[in-house]
């Protein structure tokens, strides 16, 4: 099947584009060539995985996908240029993206533990000032 922009959709799985009459009009070709391989016998739907390929395009971080991002209703495939993160950016039409991320890099630091004993309390800090204007009167 030929769409109106002229792109081809196969009618079964494991349809070949010059098997169909509607794509071999479109490219100008004779719609019943001569030598067309038969179609595998035995093979259901199940086997047939449709293959999808896209470009990656390589980017310096994370933030220079907003400097070409995929155009509305498409989905874009980006990687880092130290190939440690992947992204697949698909844009909606309404202008929201979403993004499935695959992180390579080596996981963030823990956090430093806090210790409240490190930390002076609100009720502390009132004896801690009464203290330091008594020495300064003192002086």
């Amino acid at each position: 099947m030929v769409d109106q922009m002229g792109r081809w959709y196969p009618d079964y799985p494991g349809q070949q584009p010059f098997q169909d009459p509607a794509y071999m009009r479109a490219v100008g070709q004779p719609v019943h060539p001569q030598n067309v391989a038969p179609a595998p016998q035995g093979t259901n739907q199940q086997d047939m995985i449709p293959t999808i390929r896209t470009e990656i395009k390589q980017i310096p971080s994370y933030e220079d996908i907003s400097k070409s991002p995929p155009a509305p209703g498409t989905t874009g495939a980006y990687m880092t240029k130290d190939e440690k993160l992947i992204i697949f950016r698909t844009m909606y039409a309404n202008g929201e993206f979403t993004d499935k991320i695959y992180d390579e890099r080596p996981p963030a630091p823990p956090a430093p533990k806090i210790n409240p004993a490190d930390y002076v309390r609100k009720d502390e800090l009132e004896e801690i000032l009464s203290r330091f204007q008594k020495d300064k009167e003192g002086e």
